[in-house]
């Protein structure tokens, strides 16, 4: 086609309305598949003095990585990776299916980390940590706090953040709330790069009044969950003896920055194994949360 003929055609398009690009397909979002899950690598230094942390860390170790091995996932965030003996053996062992790690992160005053780690098959960076101001009871030995690390795939940027909220102390996990809005989200937010936030909250879906000022203090959105099961905090599960209440404690949140990114649909994962014995045991005491997303930018 000349010149003269693409003009005539632009200026036909023109005056009916229409665009020359009109018939262009919109460009698709670009899947990612992402985990959540606790996975109850408490520290064993101490296990001997506490039965609440005798919690079959090094029998579960190789049982997890090889379902992390096998599965399908684009990034996982994990929680309770607190064993400083375990913490590195579960990283150069993840590498082979997820070459890129952020760690759990550290603050100089505490005993233990963050528990929170990040391990993904596309390039993730180091963005940001905040240690939470308040914690209580048990959970104040751990650096608490929310990890924002941003990755990229298929060109397509977003940012992913991932915490561990305080267990009970409603007054606490609270703060916590509006320190992950104040502190990590939204200084580091920008229009057209999504935000997912994701980990164990310890706030169920069930308890509408926490789990609205949780979204609303970091401005999430959530997406259905399909399953017909839709607990990650489970009474089925194997390390849950006596438990009463189910409920959806871990969670794949996410704002779409004016992109158009989404969250499709979340699925439970249960991972479990065999025992020699015959007994089937849950691989953690949580199961985990995988959002299927459609990132834009």
């Amino acid at each position: 086609m000349t010149f003269r003929s693409a003009a005539a055609v632009l200026a036909v398009l023109q005056v009916l309305g229409l665009s020359a690009f009109a018939a262009e397909p919109a460009k698709d979002g670009v899947p990612v598949r992402m985990l959540t899950w606790n996975i109850q690598m408490l520290p064993t230094l101490v296990d001997a003095f506490s039965t609440s942390l005798q919690k079959m860390q090094y029998e579960r170790l190789p049982w997890i990585i090889e379902y992390l091995g096998k599965a399908d996932y684009d990034v996982v965030c994990l929680q309770e990776v607190l064993d400083p003996i375990i913490t590195p053996q579960l990283i150069e062992a993840l590498k082979k299916t997820y070459p890129y790690i952020v760690e759990p992160q550290k603050d100089p005053g505490n005993m233990l980390s963050s528990g929170v780690m990040f391990a993904a098959k596309f390039p993730i960076r180091f963005v940001a940590f905040a240690c939470y101001t308040q914690a209580a009871s048990e959970d104040a030995l751990a650096s608490k706090g929310c990890t924002l690390v941003e990755g990229e795939k298929d060109g397509v940027k977003f940012q992913m953040a991932g915490t561990h909220l305080q267990a009970g102390h409603q007054d606490v996990r609270s703060t916590q709330y509006v320190e992950m809005g104040e502190r990590i989200l939204r200084p580091h937010r920008h229009e057209g790069l999504p935000q997912f936030l994701m980990g164990d909250f310890n706030t169920g879906r069930a308890e509408k009044e926490y789990y609205a000022e949780l979204l609303k203090a970091t401005d999430m959105s959530d997406a259905p969950m399909d399953d017909p099961r839709p607990y990650s905090d489970d009474a089925t599960n194997s390390w849950q003896p006596g438990h009463q209440n189910n409920d959806l404690i871990d969670h794949v949140l996410f704002n779409p920055c004016g992109t158009g990114s989404t969250i499709q649909r979340l699925t439970i994962q249960r991972p479990r194994h065999t025992m020699d014995d015959g007994r089937i045991i849950d691989l953690a005491d949580h199961y985990g949360v995988v959002g299927y997303a459609e990132v834009k930018n």
